[in-house]
Parts: C-alpha cells; sequence; structure tokens
C-alpha cells in the first residue's frame, strides 16, 4: 500500500514539473525573459494539449493502480473483517449459550423476545422457539403486572440507559423463584434506542437462606416465637409512634424440675406447647415473645389495665391445666409481671418494671401476676445495695460464726454444735442472719460464702477436738448454690482432710426446699458422703410440702423439728402442733432416725420431749448462739444448765 502511494506521488510531480516547465518557458518568452522562438512553438494549440493529456494520464495511471493493485486487497480485507465479524458474532452466541447461571435475552423497544439463551431456558422452562416473540410481562406475577411493573422497568431502562431490580418472577409451569434482574438498553447509529438486553440470575436459593438468617435474627428458633431483639423493635417503633403499650412477662413454675427430671428434649417440647397456649388467649392486639429459657412476654398495644390483667389471668389459668407432652403427663404453672409505658419510657426500663413485678410475684408463692410500683424498683435498689454490701462484707472478712449448742434431753450434754452466721458489721454492729441470710443466699457470692462456712466450722471443730473436746459434732447449714454446684462433694472432702477430721463429726443440714428437688446427682453425693460417715440431717422438717419419700431416698441420720411446731407446747401438752410432734416423733423413730427438737425455751417443752423419747434439743433454754471462746466455755461444763449464755 505504501509502494502505490508513492508510485501515485511520483506520477504526479512528474507531471507538475513537465506542466511547470511548460508553462514557464512560455509565459517568460511572451515576457522577454526567454527568447521569442519558445512562446512560437510552445503556443501551438497541438502542444497545449500536452499538459491536459499529462493530467489525463496521470489519472488513469493513478486508477489504473488503484483498480488493480488495491481494490483486490480491499476486498480481500473486507471479505476477512465479514468472516472475522461472523465468527466473533458466533463466539459471542455460544458464549452466551454456554452461560447456564444467567437467562440472557434480547428485547425489541416493546418488550417482545428477539433471542434467548440456554440459560433462559433453563431458568424460565421455555424453549427458544417458544420463548421468541413473546412479550417478556409473561414472566411477572399477577400483583406485578396488576401494579405495571413490566412497563416501569422498560421505562427506567429507556431513561436512564440501565435498570437492576430484585423480584420474584414465574417460569413456564407457573412455579416462581427469587431473581436479580438487569435491563440494558440497546443503541442504534444515530443514538436511538433500538431494543434492550434483558440478564436474570436464578438467586432463590440465596433469598431463601437470607430470608431464613434474617428470621433467626428475629425469632426463637424452638418456638417460633418473635425474640427478645423483635420486642425492643417494636417497643421502640410503638413508642416513637406515640402508642402506649402494656407489658406482661411470665415465668414458668417447677420448670427447672421437668427439665432436670425428664431431660432437656422434654422440657423443649413442654415450652413449644405452652407458646401455643400462650397465642391462643394473649388475643388479636398482642404479640408474643420468647426471651430465652422458660421466661415469655406479651405486649399489648392498649394501655387498659383492666383488660391485660384479665388477659394475664386468662394465660395464668390456661399454663395450670394439664399437659401431655410425648404421653407424659405434667403440670405446671406460671408467674407474671405487669408494666405499662408511653411514648417517654424506654423500653428496656419497661422490661426491667415488669421483670420487678414478676419477682414480687414469684416471692409471693407464684401462679399469680403483679403490676408494677415505683416502690418495687426501691425495694430493687435496697437489694442490689443490700448485695454489693455482702460482697465487700466476704471480702472484707466481717462475716464470723456463732455456734448454738446441741444437747442430749436424757442429761443435758453437749453433743454437737450447729455453726451459724453472723455479720459482723464494722458500723451497725453484729447483725442477725434474718436481716441478710436470704440475700446472700442469692448473691454471686454465696458458693464463695457457704466454702468459708464449711472450713470455717471444720476448723473450729478441729481446734476444739485438740482442746480434748473429742466427741462433738458440727452441723453445717448449706446454700442452696452449694447443692447446684457440681464440686460440694470435693469441697466436704476436702475441708475435712484440711482439719484431719473425722467424717462422722460433720453433720450437713437439708432443708425441705433442696429435698423437693428430688435431684439424683445430689442424692448420689450424699449417699457417697454418708459411706464416709458425714450425717444428714433434715432441718426444719414439718414447715414445708416434703413427701414421705423424701425421708428415704436422702441418707439421712435424724430429722429436725421446726421451732414453729415447739413454741406452743405448755405443760398439758394438749395445743395442735403438741399432736403433730408426737407423730413425728414416732414416724422418725420408726424409720431409724434421730430426733432434735428446735426452740426449746420452756422446762415444760423440756419434759414433753423427754416423755416423747426425743433425743436431742436446742434452744434458748440451753444457750444462744455464741462465738467460739464462749462455747468453748460452755463444753467445759460437764452438764450444760438452763439458761448458761
Amino acid at each position: 500500500m505504501i509502494r502505490l502511494l508513492l508510485l501515485v506521488i511520483a506520477v504526479d510531480t512528474i507531471r507538475n514539473i513537465v506542466e511547470n516547465i511548460y508553462f514557464g518557458l512560455l509565459w517568460g518568452s511572451s515576457y522577454g525573459i526567454f527568447p521569442e522562438i519558445f512562446a512560437q512553438v510552445l503556443s501551438q494549440p497541438n502542444l497545449l494539449i500536452i499538459p491536459k493529456a499529462l493530467n489525463v494520464l496521470a489519472a488513469f495511471c493513478v486508477l489504473v493502480l488503484l483498480v488493480f493493485r488495491h481494490l483486490p486487497d480491499a476486498l480481500l480485507d473486507k471479505d476477512r473483517a465479514e468472516s472475522k465479524l461472523e465468527e466473533t458474532e458466533q463466539r459471542f452466541r455460544m458464549l452466551v449459550d454456554s452461560v447456564k447461571e444467567y437467562a440472557i435475552y434480547m428485547l425489541d423497544v416493546d418488550g417482545n423476545i428477539t433471542s434467548w439463551n440456554a440459560g433462559a431456558e433453563r431458568i424460565k422452562g421455555y424453549k427458544a422457539e417458544e420463548a421468541i416473540g413473546m412479550n417478556e410481562s409473561v414472566f411477572y406475577t399477577a400483583a406485578d403486572r396488576a401494579s405495571g411493573a413490566p412497563a416501569l422497568a422498560i421505562a427506567k431502562a429507556r431513561s436512564e440507559g440501565y435498570h437492576e431490580t430484585r423480584a420474584e418472577r414465574v417460569r413456564k409451569d407457573g412455579s416462581t423463584f427469587w431473581a436479580t434482574v438487569a435491563v440494558n438498553a440497546i443503541y442504534g447509529s444515530k443514538g436511538e434506542i433500538i431494543g434492550f438486553a434483558k440478564v436474570t440470575k436464578d438467586i432463590t436459593e440465596s433469598h431463601t437462606a437470607a430470608k431464613l438468617l434474617e428470621h433467626q435474627a428475629h425469632h426463637d428458633q424452638l418456638t417460633g416465637l418473635l425474640n427478645r431483639s423483635s420486642l425492643y423493635g417494636d417497643m421502640h417503633w410503638k413508642l416513637n409512634a406515640g402508642h402506649e403499650i402494656g407489658l406482661a412477662v411470665f415465668d414458668l413454675d417447677g420448670f427447672k424440675e421437668i427439665n432436670d427430671t425428664q431431660g432437656h428434649i422434654a422440657g423443649d417440647r413442654l415450652l413449644q406447647e405452652v407458646a401455643k397456649r400462650i397465642i391462643a388467649q394473649a388475643g388479636p392486639t398482642a404479640r408474643v415473645y420468647r426471651l430465652g429459657g422458660d421466661e415469655f412476654v406479651v405486649l399489648d398495644l392498649g394501655r387498659d389495665a383492666l383488660a391485660l390483667a384479665s388477659t394475664v389471668e386468662r394465660i395464668l389459668r390456661e399454663l395450670e391445666k394439664e399437659f401431655v407432652v410425648a404421653g407424659v403427663r405434667q403440670t405446671i404453672g406460671a408467674s407474671a409481671g405487669i408494666a405499662f409505658a408511653s411514648d417517654e419510657v424506654d423500653p428496656e426500663i419497661i422490661l426491667a418494671n415488669a421483670d420487678l413485678a414478676l419477682y414480687d410475684a414469684k416471692a409471693a408463692g407464684g401462679r399469680r401476676y403483679t403490676a408494677f410500683t415505683p416502690a418495687m424498683r426501691a425495694r430493687a435498689q435496697a437489694r442490689r445495695s443490700l448485695d454489693m454490701q455482702l460482697h465487700r462484707a466476704f471480702e472484707n472478712q466481717e462475716f464470723v460464726l456463732h455456734f448454738q449448742p446441741q444437747v442430749r434431753l436424757e442429761d443435758s450434754a453437749i453433743v454437737g454444735a450447729e455453726a451459724l452466721l453472723r455479720w459482723n458489721h464494722p458500723e451497725h454492729g453484729l447483725i442477725s442472719p434474718a436481716a441478710f441470710i436470704d440475700a446472700l443466699a442469692n448473691s454471686s457470692v454465696a458458693l464463695d460464702c457457704g466454702r468459708w462456712i464449711l472450713n470455717e466450722a471444720c476448723r473450729t471443730l478441729a481446734d476444739w477436738r485438740a482442746r480434748g473436746f473429742i466427741d462433738i459434732r458440727m452441723g453445717v447449714n448449706l446454700f442452696p448454690a452449694q447443692f447446684r454446684d457440681d464440686h460440694l462433694e470435693q469441697d466436704i472432702k476436702e475441708a475435712l482432710s484440711a482439719h484431719a477430721l473425722p467424717g462422722e463429726f460433720l453433720e450437713i443440714e437439708i432443708t425441705e426446699n433442696i429435698a423437693l428437688q428430688q435431684d439424683e446427682a445430689i442424692v448420689a453425693a450424699f449417699r457417697r458422703l454418708s459411706s464416709l460417715g458425714i450425717k444428714l440431717a433434715f432441718d426444719d422438717f414439718g414447715t414445708g410440702y416434703a413427701s414421705l419419700s423424701c425421708l428415704t431416698r436422702y441418707p439421712l441420720s435424724r430429722i429436725k423439728i421446726d421451732r414453729s411446731f415447739i413454741a406452743p407446747i405448755s405443760g398439758d401438752g394438749e395445743a395442735a402442733e403438741a399432736a403433730i410432734v408426737r407423730p413425728m416423733i414416732t414416724m422418725a423413730h420408726y424409720l431409724g432416725l434421730e430426733v432434735i427438737a428446735e426452740g426449746i425455751e420452756t422446762v415444760e417443752q423440756l419434759a414433753f420431749l423427754r416423755a416423747l423419747g426425743c433425743e436431742e434439743g436446742q434452744g434458748y433454754f440451753y444457750s444462744k448462739p455464741v462465738p467460739e471462746k464462749m462455747f468453748e466455755q460452755l463444753l467445759s461444763q460437764e452438764h450444760l444448765q438452763a439458761g448458761a449464755a
């Protein structure tokens, strides 16, 4: 091509030189520059045609060169370009057809399909011959077609050149799927829109997974109820919208026992049945949530206290009815706390108020509801303050043990000591356990404090034995937290080992509320401890609801009759309580258990108990609880006299 161009330039250059020389000589001779002979010769008509002929000849030469040299190459290049374009288009079609994950198809300006790939056949179910010519709106759901979604998508692509959305689409068989859909406008040579390219991907699987994750984030997986996150979100939304709401928190009574005795699977099924009953009774204006464990919440938009209280009562009654889970009949109950709020209250405060009311309901015996009052918060703050003081008291070693003698009634000899906790407050002096023991039992420091009591009692007993008082046993009361702790058995063994004490000189006192749990792990642990000689006494016997089976399941050595049965006994022994004490002692003896009576304060009570064969007693008749050194003085007496301390 370059050579051809150079040749054309050379021909044209020669023509220009010849023509310029010709006319230069002609004009120069006419003006006397050159001899006149040049003008006479060159001005002849037959010579003037020569430049023109040269121009024509040069043009003809260029044309010939172009036709015979360039045109074949140009035609060959055109064929090659067309072949390459066709190959490219074929490869593009093959590429589009090979993309099975995407439905790729073309539309004309009216939304009719003009091309259809294999991915479109797989995703939408139509063969190419079926789809081409159809209007693209057939893939929209009926609701989308009614709302004008097909025309809107085309309009956006027309105005913006591109439109993308995430929506539900319909297959040939009528089934639906979720898809991402992208529409691109196709432009002609003059910039006009001549059609649209559409790409669709089936995202049903990821969409379903995302929906599942969203559901799990806002719902309880066991019951399907809304969860705590949803509760806070709903409360924020309702309060910000100016709604007044009522809130009831429910907690099941006795659920832990079912979980412990029948297993977590039975417990989970029971929770599912509980959820169904609460939903059925909550009413159409309420929403039900599970916060975790056995705690449920009912949120009602009405601030009508009577209506909400009626709903709560209805739910509580329904939950008291018998459940049948996996063929097993079960009975539980529930307690509830109610709180109300308007738009100026934080949702967490509302829930906390309902929890405080629930706490009061359970403290009152359970299976009832209580509505929140500001006084409850004051009491809760007092409990928190006391809990902090108890933590500080333990850290500062403000707790001390006092010991009350346990006396053999036959001869008034001291045979045992019950270790009783006292708080030696730096400002208020010695504080009775009645003021703090319940709070301490429910405190997070209870476990550590219980271990300290056990070790301190064993240390004291070891000191007394070292001073010659070798026949004294030590009675220790444990906190409920210790019975729930897996290390109780090991803690007792370590305390005995640390002070070189034989097991038969330690007596653990167990209350009815612990015995009622029927915890096999606790029973098994005490059976192992009993094999080491450690005694187990049933404390406050007769005040609770423990069945007689508890007396045979636990390896008991004695029962302790509560002071409430001893106090009314007079000289004639005709009081109703005396009539109860008599069979208690008889039953204990029949089971091979010894009996110790608490709260002996009079000679008449002592005589009555002796007559019934009660082996031991303790109370102010003999001595109030005293510090370690004072108890040593009592031990030095051969027989403990009335009112010794």
